[in-house]
C-alpha cells in the first residue's frame, strides 16, 4: 500500500514539476508527409491536410468554446476544456439544424423535404445537414499558407467567415470536399499566399436565437452572436501563433453571415470594439422581429411547450434532453407561416438595443472599422416569396404574421397597392407585390442604412451574373480552380463553367486586395478576361436617392451602374416602419427614439417597455 503511495506521489511530483508544454507551432519537416502542430494553452492540434496546390496547410475543429449544454445552453460561451494528447480535428459536429419554409422554385413540390432541398439547392442556398450535427458544435478553421507556417512571426491580414443560413442551419463546412463552401483555399491562393482564412460554427435557431422577456431575464438572447464574438476574440487571443495579424482582421459574411456582421456593428449601442477593422458584407438579411413582449415572447413559451417545458423557464430548457429541443427546435421553425421566420438576431435591450436600422439612424454604431465592401444580387427576394400568398387577403395575413397586427399594415399596402382593387397598383400579380416587400425589408436596404452610415469608407458592389439569385454571390466568392472531389479522385476545376473561373478570378481578387489593403483595387487582377477595372467609392445623384459608381459584376464582366434597389426613397420607407413598430411596442432606448411619421403613437410613451 505504502509502496503504491509513494509511486503515485512521485508520479504526481513528476508531473508538477514538468515543463508546460510550448506554446505555439511546432514542425519537423524531416519526417515525410509530417503536418505541423499548433498549441494553445488548453489544447494540441494537427493539421488536419495540406494542400500543395495553394501551398496551405488547415487546422480543423479547433475548439473555441466549451460545448453549449446544460447550464451553458443559453449563455456567454464558456473557455474551452483543457484537453490532453493531439487532437487531429477529426471531431466537429455542425450545430443543430432545422429546414425552414422559403425558397420556392419547385412550384408546387416545395412543400415536400424533396422540394424544400432542391428549392435551397437550385437557389445556390445550403441544404440543412441533420447529419454529424450536435449542440457541441463551436469549432473553427483555420487555412494557413505554408509561408507562416514556416515564418509565425509573419504578419499576414486575417479574414474570419460567418457563414449564412437564415440562422437556423448551416455550418462552416458541410459541403466539403464536394464543394468548396466555405473553405479559404481559393481566397488564399487569389491573394497569393497574403491572407489567414478563419471559418466557424455557431449556435443556430432557438438554440442562438430564441428572444422574448423570459429569456432576458433568465438566460441569454442572441447567443450565436456571442458565439461570433468569441471566435473574434479567439482571433485576437490566438491567431499570432499562426502568423496571423489581430490589427488587421476582416469579417466577411453572406446572408445570415452579413446580416450578423450588421449587428456586431451596433452592438450595445456601438459602444463595443467588433475585433475586427475591415468587412465584406454579401447579401446583409434578416427578419424583422422586435415584439420583445409580444410575439417573441409567444415564440419563447411555444418552444418550451414544445419541449417539455411549458411554464417552467430556462431552467427546464437547460435540464431538458437532446431530443427534446431538437424536436422544439424543428417545431418552431416549420409551424410558423410559410416564407416567415421565427428565430434570428432581435431586440433584447442589451446587446441589440433595437432594429439595426434604427441604431444606425440614431447614430449608434461603431465607427472603428476603416473600410467595407457592401454587395447585393440584382434578384434577392425571389427565392423567399411563399407560393401560397396569391390574393390580396393572403397578403395581409403574411404582413401581419411578420410585423404584427398594428396601423403599420395599412401604411405599408398602401405603398405596396392591391392587385385586385381599384386602386392604382404597379404590380400585376400578388407574388411580384410581396417580392417588392420582401426585397425592400429584408434585404436591399441594409446596404442603404450601411451606406449611409459609413459613407466614405465603402465600396458597393451589385452581382448580376445569370440567374443573380440569392448566394449566387458564393461561387466567385470561393472559387478554387482546384478543389478535390475525393469521390473523382482527382482533381478539377470548379465550378465547371465555361469562362466562368477567369470571371471569378478577378472578382475574387477585389476581396482579397480589400483584406489585405482595406483597398479593393490594389491587387485587383487587370490582365485578365474579363479584366478587374477600377471600382471608386460610391457617389450619389444630385437629389441624393440613388448610388452611382457602383460596381456590377455581370455576365459580360464589370461595369460601374447607378443602384436603383437601394434608392433613399425605397428605404426610408422601411426605416419608418421600423421606428414606428419600436415606439408602438414601447422598445425605443431611451434618448433613441427615430421619428416617424407613418403612423401616430396617440400619445404612447415610445420607450415605456425599453427596460
Amino acid at each position: 500500500m505504502f509502496r503504491v503511495l509513494f509511486l503515485t506521489l512521485g508520479v504526481w511530483a513528476l508531473l508538477s514539476h514538468a515543463a508546460p508544454p510550448r506554446i505555439g507551432l511546432q514542425f519537423d519537416k524531416r519526417q515525410a508527409g509530417a503536418l505541423p502542430t499548433l498549441t494553445l494553452p488548453y489544447a494540441t492540434y494537427r493539421a488536419a491536410r495540406y494542400n500543395p496546390n495553394g501551398d496551405i496547410y488547415v487546422f480543423k475543429n479547433i475548439r473555441y468554446a466549451a460545448s453549449p449544454v446544460g447550464d451553458l445552453r443559453w449563455a456567454k460561451p464558456a473557455p474551452p476544456p483543457q484537453q490532453f494528447g493531439v487532437q487531429d480535428g477529426s471531431y466537429g459536429p455542425i450545430c443543430i439544424q432545422a429546414p425552414i419554409r422559403g425558397p420556392q422554385l419547385t412550384g408546387p413540390g416545395a412543400d415536400s423535404p424533396v422540394g424544400q432541398a432542391l428549392n435551397q439547392f437550385l437557389g445556390g442556398i445550403p441544404v440543412p445537414s441533420f447529419k454529424n450535427a450536435s449542440e457541441d458544435c463551436l469549432f473553427l478553421d483555420i487555412y494557413v499558407p505554408a509561408k507562416a507556417i514556416n515564418n509565425p512571426s509573419l504578419r499576414l491580414p486575417v479574414i474570419s467567415w460567418i457563414h449564412g443560413g437564415a440562422f437556423t442551419f448551416g455550418g462552416k463546412d458541410q459541403f466539403q470536399p464536394l464543394l468548396p463552401f466555405y473553405a479559404g483555399d481559393g481566397p488564399i491562393q487569389q491573394s497569393g499566399g497574403n491572407v489567414i482564412f478563419v471559418t466557424s460554427n455557431y449556435r443556430l435557431g432557438a438554440y442562438g436565437f430564441l428572444g422574448g422577456t423570459t429569456m432576458e431575464k433568465q438566460g441569454l438572447p442572441n447567443a450565436g452572436l456571442y458565439d461570433q464574438r468569441a471566435v473574434f476574440q479567439w482571433i485576437q487571443d490566438y491567431i499570432s501563433l499562426v502568423g496571423g495579424d489581430k490589427t488587421q482582421v476582416s469579417a466577411w459574411g453572406e446572408s445570415a453571415g452579413a446580416g450578423s456582421i450588421q449587428h456586431h456593428l451596433v452592438a450595445f449601442g456601438g459602444t463595443q470594439d467588433p475585433l475586427f477593422s475591415r468587412a465584406v458584407l454579401e447579401s446583409p438579411a434578416f427578419q424583422l422581429i422586435f415584439d420583445r413582449k409580444g410575439a417573441m415572447e409567444k415564440t419563447f413559451q411555444n418552444f418550451t411547450a414544445f419541449a417539455g417545458c411549458a411554464g417552467q423557464g430556462v431552467a427546464c430548457l437547460r435540464a431538458a434532453s437532446a431530443e427534446a429541443l431538437q424536436k422544439a427546435n424543428t417545431a418552431i421553425n416549420t409551424q410558423g407561416v410559410e416564407g416567415t421566420f421565427a428565430v434570428g438576431p432581435a431586440p433584447d435591450g442589451n446587446l441589440v438595443r433595437q432594429l439595426a436600422s434604427l441604431e444606425f439612424a440614431s447614430g449608434h454604431y461603431t465607427r472603428l472599422p476603416t473600410s467595407f465592401i457592401l454587395s447585393h444580387v440584382s434578384d434577392e427576394a425571389d427565392l423567399f416569396v411563399p407560393t401560397n400568398v396569391q390574393t390580396d387577403a393572403q397578403f395581409t395575413t403574411f404582413a401581419t404574421a411578420v410585423f404584427g397586427p398594428s396601423p403599420v399594415i395599412a401604411a405599408i399596402e398602401a405603398r405596396y397597392p392591391p392587385v385586385m382593387s381599384t386602386s392604382p397598383s404597379n404590380y400585376t400579380t400578388e407574388r411580384a407585390r410581396l417580392k417588392a416587400v420582401l426585397q425592400e425589408a429584408a434585404f436591399v436596404c441594409n446596404i442603404r442604412y450601411l451606406s449611409d452610415a459609413y459613407s466614405g469608407k465603402n465600396y458597393n458592389l451589385q452581382y448580376s451574373v445569370t440567374p443573380g439569385l440569392h448566394a449566387t454571390d458564393l461561387l466567385p466568392t470561393f472559387y478554387n480552380l482546384n478543389v478535390d472531389l475525393s469521390a473523382l479522385g482527382q482533381q478539377v476545376p470548379f465550378p465547371i463553367i465555361p469562362g466562368f473561373g477567369s470571371f471569378a478570378q478577378a472578382y475574387q481578387s477585389y476581396l482579397t486586395s480589400h483584406a489585405r489593403t482595406g483597398d479593393p483595387n490594389v491587387y485587383k487582377k487587370t490582365v485578365n478576361v474579363p479584366p478587374a477595372i477600377t471600382w471608386p467609392k460610391p457617389s450619389s445623384t444630385t437629389d441624393g436617392d440613388t448610388f452611382t459608381n457602383v460596381l456590377n459584376a455581370g455576365n459580360l464582366g464589370f461595369s460601374l451602374i447607378s443602384d436603383t434597389q437601394t434608392a433613399r426613397s425605397r428605404c426610408d420607407f422601411w426605416q419608418d416602419v421600423a421606428a414606428a413598430l419600436t415606439a408602438l411596442g414601447g422598445y425605443a432606448p431611451p434618448g433613441s427614439v427615430v421619428e416617424q411619421n407613418l403612423v401616430p403613437l396617440g400619445g404612447k410613451d415610445p420607450s415605456a417597455n425599453y427596460a
